[in-house]
């Protein structure tokens, strides 16, 4: 509800409880501890309080990892979620290669989880490989990040045919990354194409709820009008980029 400074002092006293509780007993309370410091980690980065946010993450992952080594089974879903917030504030942090570092990692965990359970596990390795992408255009790596998107695109898809309600906001949140991706490297009519298909789902999902989606399409028209400018159709550039001024 935007209160943010009080959501910092409950996360922060959550913790330290949690450290306490640790202290005593530290089999039953360091996973307790470890999704306390992830809570606060993005609260803190969501204020732009990076520093702060990173040594909670940090600290978070050092613990996800020590339980994994007792039992990976029951804890690598942890570390991989862990690692995904780990390098959204490093990158928050322009630390860009160590962000890509824990991307990757956190893709790789979350492949293996998905053989092991596919239902459970492939919306987290979509979301992982959205991540990745956007850390490996950070670097310059534009065919690894084309690939990453690609591949979270298509599980997406997949994910859609199974649960439409559930899944078509991250599929046209993918879809929108793909058309920035593609555009860069210059393939204008496949970027279009995304594109166009991301704002017809941004469109159907602010019919079934404004307050939730009309940001989305907006970026989404944003983003269909600096392709259509680099196409050269200006008058279809201009009305999506008016449609998306009018919207926010």
């Amino acid at each position: 509800v935007g209160r943010s400074g009080e959501a910092v002092e409950a996360a922060e006293e959550a913790a330290g409880l949690y450290r306490e509780l640790v202290e005593a007993s530290p089999a039953a309370y360091t996973r307790g501890l470890a999704m306390s410091l992830s809570n606060l980690a993005n609260i803190l980065s969501g204020l732009g309080r990076w520093g702060e946010a990173l040594e909670a993450a940090e600290e978070d992952a050092g613990l996800c990892r020590a339980l994994v080594e007792a039992s990976p089974e029951a804890y690598t879903p942890d570390l991989a979620a862990s690692l995904n917030n780990l390098a959204n504030i490093l990158s928050g942090l322009g630390r860009s290669g160590e962000a890509l570092e824990a991307a990757e990692e956190d893709a790789g965990l979350y492949r293996a989880l998905v053989e092991a359970s596919p239902e459970a596990y492939t919306p987290d390795l979509a979301m992982s490989l959205s991540n990745l992408a956007n850390r490996l255009l950070s670097v310059g790596r534009w065919g690894e990040a084309l690939e990453a998107a690609e591949e979270a695109v298509g599980l997406r898809r997949a994910l859609v045919e199974a649960s439409p309600e559930a899944y078509t906001p991250d599929l046209a949140m993918s879809l929108n990354n793909l058309a920035k991706i593609l555009s860069g490297l210059g393939r204008w009519g496949e970027a279009l194409e995304a594109a166009e298909e991301a704002v017809g789902l941004y469109r159907a999902l602010v019919e079934a709820s404004p307050a939730a989606y009309t940001p989305g399409l907006a970026m989404s028209l944003s983003n269909l009008a600096s392709i259509l400018s680099g196409l050269g159709r200006w008058g279809e550039a201009l009305e999506a980029a008016e449609e998306a001024v009018g919207l926010r």
